[in-house]
């Protein structure tokens, strides 16, 4: 009977028609009949759509050819909407579309209000399914009330289902959920079963809501039934955790959009099905914004062809990837991958295996993070060119010394042998059975030994220097009895110090032996009482003291060994070079009332470079005008040997 044109067919019948249709509107009485007389209403030509619909659905079709009409209380949103094919046929049949949505007005003001449960009826088992269900199981009669016929009711809202409270099934819906509790109502009145159930919150006797999800059946046109079935779950807390899911994945999902790093996610398959704002950037995938607010039904990206670009952008480093894909496949992780691109740019890349949900589920695919790494490759990269400049260079300065080593040892080994025969043949000169000599003669023989043998020193000490630092010298150690060896160095330089009138003390305390090199050790004690008895006025004294211990470490085995004097003393501006080679003090050529022999500058040196070969220490405690105080720690046994 429906026609698509302006022209209504047989205008007579459907005059009458609509007439019958207004008087038993007129005398509907519930929400079924409203229904079933929008069903009858659509069958009329030049009606294409007619239905009780929420008012916030959205509007399809020519707006000047719908009819929107309010049915039922504002706040429960619903009207009745009428679509007609052309203006005649609005004109003709709107009148009828007024009383239908009168009549379905009325029906809902009508009353629902709580009932007693029915008596049982059919077998007792069915009746105990009924009332023990896990669901609240809600029986609506259109035009009568409602009753609660499952226990679930009372146990999940506190309302006792025996005894109901005289109130209207929605006055316990939430405000905001009504529009949808109601159109759900109307549906079913309509003869249909919807397909998707609804969260509804619900009130319950202590006031607060629960949400319960709510599926209907429709029986309204069963005979022996008559009514709409409601069934409810309560997912309060199931909606809750889903929410609170929801939330975190929010939060997960902007934190990996905000990161500088780039994230892809690959299937099992290879296929990539995530990737953050900074790996389509990082990629040069041509996509800024990967946000659904920003593009809620994007393209689909070809990422194939995104990596395969990718690689060939790799040049000479392609050849990395076979890697990742061997990684790939075997589910093995690769972490710190560096891919070097034709630009200039360097990314990182790592490729870890994850582990998806559930016991034994070994495949959740595989994430790869991406890092742009260009600048710290860079920095890296330079520092290893300084790095092997300064090894070019300290290996140049390695064979520089090495060249001055053998050059000062070559010199000197060439020097001692003339100078040990002027010092021989000087000695035989000076002998009576060589002949008399004139006093001034004499006096020039004095001085050729004099000068010859400091020249013999000194080459000595550039010999043995030139063989520490080359790590030539071999130690010989051997165990010794510390207070002889310095007995022995004390006694020898006793006659030169009662020469100048100086007080020469040696106070040694008992204790262990000492395993060292006993020439070299003698050659630093000698060195160091030297020094002090040089530079020591007449009047003065010079005390060389000995304890088992170590000066700079107080529980450690060894000896302390300290020579005093009560000397020149040393400018403060001058000890920090004190051990440099050929160094002198300012003030070597202050008086100590007799002429003393300028030194070479490296019995210091030599003494610290032989101390330190054995493992042991030097320091110097000097103030100028008072005195100076040198104190050696030597460990029992040597660190380690010469060499």
């Amino acid at each position: 009977m429906r026609g698509e044109t302006d022209r209504l067919v047989d205008t007579g019948l459907i005059e009458g028609a609509v007439v019958d249709l207004v008087v038993r509107a007129a005398r509907a009485a519930t929400v079924v009949d409203a229904q079933r007389l929008v069903a009858e209403y659509r069958g009329f030509s030049g009606v294409r759509a007619a239905a009780i619909v929420p008012a916030l659905a959205p509007v399809v079709g020519d707006l000047d050819l719908v009819e929107r009409l309010p049915v039922g209380p504002a706040q429960w949103g619903q009207e009745l909407r009428v679509e007609f094919s052309a203006a005649p046929a609005r004109a003709e049949l709107r009148t009828a579309a007024a009383e239908i949505a009168a009549a379905a007005d009325r029906a809902m003001a009508q009353p629902c209000r709580a009932m007693a449960p029915p008596p049982m009826h059919g077998s007792r088992l069915a009746w105990a399914i009924t009332t023990g269900a896990r669901a609240m199981i809600l029986v609506v009669e259109p035009g009568r009330g409602w009753s609660a016929v499952s226990d679930a009711f009372t146990a999940v809202l506190g309302y006792d289902r025996h005894r109901p409270p005289d109130f209207r099934l929605l006055d316990i819906v939430h405000p905001d959920d009504r529009p949808a509790a109601v159109a759900l109502f109307l549906a079913c009145c309509a003869g249909r079963h919807p397909d998707a159930a609804q969260d509804l919150r619900v009130c319950t006797v202590n006031g607060r809501f629960r949400t319960i999800e709510v599926g209907a059946r429709s029986f309204v046109d069963d005979p022996e039934v008559g009514a709409v079935v409601f069934f409810g779950y309560d997912v309060t807390a199931q909606r809750e955790t889903e929410r609170t899911a929801r939330i975190e994945q929010q939060r997960l999902a902007r934190v990996v959009e905000t990161m500088d790093d780039g994230l892809l996610m690959l299937d099992d398959e290879g296929r990539v099905c995530l990737a953050n704002r900074a790996a389509h950037r990082l990629l040069d995938t041509g996509v800024l914004d990967v946000s659904p607010e920003h593009d809620p039904d994007p393209e689909p990206l070809d990422w194939v062809e995104v990596i395969q670009r990718t690689i060939a952008r790799l040049g000479t480093e392609a050849y990395r990837v076979d890697r990742l894909r061997s990684g790939f496949r075997a589910r093995r992780a690769v972490v710190g991958e560096e891919l070097g691109f034709e630009d200039g740019r360097v990314l990182e890349l790592d490729l870890v295996p994850v582990t998806g949900p559930g016991a034994g589920r070994a495949d959740g695919g595989t994430l790869i993070h991406l890092r742009d790494v260009t600048a710290r490759v860079a920095v890296r990269r330079g520092l290893e060119e300084r790095s092997r400049g300064l090894e070019e260079r300290n290996q140049a300065l390695v064979e520089a010394s090495a060249m001055n080593n053998e050059f000062v040892a070559s010199v000197s080994h060439e020097l001692r042998g003339p100078l040990s025969s002027v010092v021989a043949f000087s000695h035989l000169l000076g002998d009576s059975t060589s002949g008399d000599l004139s006093e001034d003669q004499r006096t020039y023989l004095s001085v050729i030994d004099r000068n010859a043998n400091r020249l013999l020193r000194l080459i000595e000490d550039l010999l043995l220097l030139s063989r520490l630092e080359a790590r030539t010298l071999q130690l010989k150690p051997i165990p010794t009895r510390l207070p002889e060896l310095l007995g022995v160095a004390v006694a020898e330089r006793l006659p030169a110090a009662r020469a100048s009138g100086i007080e020469l003390l040696l106070d040694c305390q008992d204790g262990p032996d000492i395993v060292c090199d006993d020439t070299r050790v003698h050659q630093v004690v000698d060195n160091l009482v030297s020094n002090a008895v040089k530079f020591t006025p007449s009047g003065g004294r010079v005390t060389v003291k000995a304890w088992p211990g170590l000066e700079d470490h107080a529980d450690g085995e060894g000896w302390s060994v300290s020579v005093a004097d009560s000397g020149v003393g040393i400018p403060a501006a001058d000890l920090p070079r004190l051990f440099s080679a050929f160094f002198r003090g300012s003030n070597v050529t202050a008086a100590v009332g007799r002429q003393v022999m300028p030194g070479t500058g490296l019995g210091l040196v030599v003494s610290r470079a032989i101390v330190e070969l054995h493992g042991g220490s030097i320091s110097v405690a000097s103030t100028e005008g008072v005195g100076t105080t040198v104190t050696l720690s030597l460990p029992t046994r040597p660190a380690r040997n010469g060499g």
